[in-house]
């Protein structure tokens, strides 16, 4: 059996017991998780629901130990005409552009390695912002794995 590790949130202590590494589940965006020791195949995650504007708006953030991650955010975003989002050390993402309010999923990954502690996270951006209740606004989650290294086979296997 693994570790048995908890933290606090705003109002509810969690745990989360694993057999290898840590899972860090439910940490609103805001809040950190730390770890007694930071191991390949910890897992952090946050998530929000916030509004967004015209230029890129930090809609989840985690704060990570030193190490190199693997990060995956996705958001479900309302928008107008146009939307963009990225995580940190991936690319940007957009969603098609369209006429008015729209509503749109988006997912993208990236790779970061923080020489020490650090932020990474999830940003959103409304080309238009619209008055409520169609204001621009994200339900975000962003993913980070700890990873012992990183091997990239550039384009995959033939």
């Amino acid at each position: 059996m693994g570790a048995r590790r908890t933290w606090g949130t705003a109002a509810t202590a969690l745990a989360a017991v694993v057999t290898l590494g840590a899972v860090w589940v439910g940490v609103g965006a805001g809040q950190q998780a730390t770890a007694a020791s930071a191991a390949a195949g910890d897992t952090y995650t946050a998530y929000s629901v916030t509004s967004i504007g015209g230029s890129p708006t930090q809609v989840v953030a985690l704060t990570l130990p030193q190490g190199t991650y693997t990060l995956t955010g996705s958001a479900s975003l309302v928008y107008a005409d146009k939307a963009t989002c990225h995580v940190t050390g991936g690319a940007s993402m957009a969603t098609p552009r369209g006429s008015g309010y729209n509503e749109a999923s988006l997912s993208a990954t990236g790779v970061v390695t923080l020489a020490a502690a650090g932020k990474v996270q999830l940003l959103c951006a409304s080309e238009q912002v619209l008055p409520v209740p169609q204001d621009p606004h994200v339900n975000g989650r962003l993913v980070a794995t700890r990873v012992a290294s990183l091997q990239d086979q550039g384009h995959g296997a033939p």
